[in-house]
């Protein structure tokens, strides 16, 4: 029964994320192409587009970035008259390329990471503990970051966005440049601006993301009736505390310890009765030999 319970309420979370999904999506197309053509400056819109798409990417993963590229992308193309299925291909292919780079690590990629990490750093210590040892010559180029740990959210979505409008204006001015028209320092200008523009308009991922849940403190004690305290904590901090340390401290050694004198123990003597100790005594004097 329990079960069948979880799995009801698994399914009912996943069913309220992807409407909240779909109704960002329709809000973001709405304001892209009602409000943002009065908003112009010099000419330039920012594509809002690509910054639902970015704050999806980092909030939910993978899969809801290449759902709502596929979304925006269905909408474009039957909304507007351009190159036959352009819009339907471009925007799900770029939202999912650029949700490879900035979406959250899966928690085995994270483990690999940080098995590389730990690996690397106990090879530079070997080398510091052997500094006569011949060194190779070495030229590393690091295409990917070594580190386990996610870069900021908020960061992550302003690069994603930036990303998505590079590339995508990169395809326009790619066509235009095979159509004949010649690419002049204008249309480098104008994009620009745009990606300017567009990153300005990433303000709205703080209140987006407040509105999905992101922004959840930790419950803390909460006292019950009998007045026990109950403890409830996030799941995200329970995996955290589970997490064993890579290096477990040394303790901090001394200074001038190797000078100070170790303290001397005594041996305690074993202590006899008084009354055996007077009758030995009392025998030697007299001239008898005790016995035992």
């Amino acid at each position: 029964m329990q079960a069948v319970w979880q799995k009801s309420s698994s399914i009912t979370r996943a069913a309220f994320k992807f409407f909240k999904v779909v109704l960002l999506v329709l809000l973001f197309f709405l304001l892209q192409t009602v409000v943002i053509p009065h908003l112009k400056i010099a000419g330039i819109m920012p594509n809002l587009l690509m910054v639902i798409i970015a704050i999806l990417t980092v909030s939910y993963g993978k899969l809801y970035a290449f759902i709502s590229g596929a979304l925006i992308g269905i909408i474009l193309e039957a909304m507007s008259y351009s190159i036959p299925l352009y819009y339907l291909l471009i925007y799900p292919v770029l939202a999912l390329l650029c949700a490879q780079v900035f979406a959250d690590m899966s928690d085995i990629k994270r483990e690999m990471r940080r098995i590389r990490e730990a690996q690397r750093l106990s090879e530079a210590e070997a080398q510091i503990q052997a500094p006569f040892m011949r060194r190779r010559f070495r030229i590393r180029i690091r295409l990917r970051r070594d580190s386990p740990h996610d870069l900021n959210a908020h960061l992550r979505i302003l690069l994603n966005t930036l990303m998505l409008v590079f590339l995508f204006e990169g395809v326009m001015m790619l066509y235009i440049a095979l159509s004949g028209i010649s690419v002049t320092f204008n249309h480098i200008a104008r994009i620009l601006y745009t990606a300017a523009y567009t990153a300005v308009c990433c303000v709205v991922m703080f209140p987006i993301r407040a509105w999905l849940g992101l922004y959840k403190r930790p419950r803390r004690m909460k006292v019950s009736e009998e007045g026990e305290m109950e403890v409830t904590t996030n799941r995200e901090i329970l995996r955290q505390i589970a997490l064993v340390p890579d290096d477990v401290p040394e303790p901090k050694k001394q200074v001038f310890q190797f000078l100070r004198k170790k303290p001397k123990v005594k041996k305690e003597e074993p202590k006899q009765d008084k009354e055996t100790v007077d009758e030995a005594d009392s025998s030697i004097e007299d001239g008898e030999v005790p016995t035992s």
